[in-house]
């Protein structure tokens, strides 16, 4: 499905405007009409675009860049979380809110580390929503447990980073921040100069070090643990920089 653009804005995107500008992701067409309608009713919002998967909503945004955009977890193509960290690079100040009916710990907090401005549950009344959207405030609108909370009870429970990164090896560091921008192992292979089947057995490795079971979770420890600068954008250069010709 081609994203939905409001047809006022298509031939303004740069045109001043007082109201909060807010591109939908979801791929429920029934709930987006829904949605559109309660927030075009609300006189500092409008509803900018629309998209029914991960790929199209990155697009549409990079396109109109608006100030905030509401996406689902999951996709029947892609992860809203994945895509927060790309939302974040192509839309300068952008905050990413996910309404999803995923209420896991392990969803809100892959969610936050990501770079979530708030966490909405499908089932909350909308003015949570409402106040998510407009706030400035990271943990407003938050109906599960606020993220210092994850994070508290996440570094009482696990053990120290700096034990886990340091068995690190150079290589698996460069696959980590890899993984954790969303690229496929074919993309890091051939950013590091590397086959597929080496940068697969690196992630492996790295992934068996950490403790971590899934690609959410590196981005999680990632994030946490200063490989990936959220204020000026992720390592993409040094990663693309590293010895292309060393032995693999």
């Amino acid at each position: 499905m081609v994203p939905n653009i409001s047809k006022e804005h298509a031939g303004e995107l740069s045109r001043p405007n007082s109201r909060l500008r807010v591109v939908l992701a979801d791929d429920h067409a029934i709930l987006r009409k829904g949605l559109r309608a309660i927030l075009d009713a609300e006189p500092d919002l409008e509803v900018i675009g629309e998209a029914s998967n991960v790929k199209d909503a990155v697009a549409l945004s990079r396109c109109l860049q608006p100030d905030v955009v509401i996406t689902d977890v999951s996709f029947a193509n892609g992860s809203g979380i994945h895509a927060i960290g790309q939302l974040r690079r192509e839309c300068v100040a952008v905050r990413v809110v996910m309404l999803t009916g995923h209420n896991s710990e392990e969803c809100v907090r892959s969610a936050i580390a990501a770079g979530a401005h708030a966490y909405i549950l499908k089932e909350s009344p909308v003015s949570t929503l409402l106040r998510a959207i407009r706030s400035e405030t990271p943990e407003c609108g938050l109906t599960t447990t606020p993220a210092h909370a994850f994070q508290s009870r996440r570094r009482s429970n696990e053990p120290s980073a700096d034990a886990h990164t340091a068995q690190m090896t150079t290589r698996e560091r460069q696959v980590l921040v890899g993984v954790a921008l969303g690229y496929s192992s074919k993309r890091i292979a051939g950013n590091l100069g590397r086959s597929v089947k080496t940068i697969e057995k690196h992630r492996f490795k790295m992934m068996q070090k950490l403790g971590l079971h899934n690609a959410a979770a590196v981005t999680r420890f990632a994030m946490d643990n200063g490989f990936l600068r959220t204020e000026h954008g992720p390592e993409e250069p040094a990663l693309r920089r590293s010895e292309k010709r060393a032995p693999r």
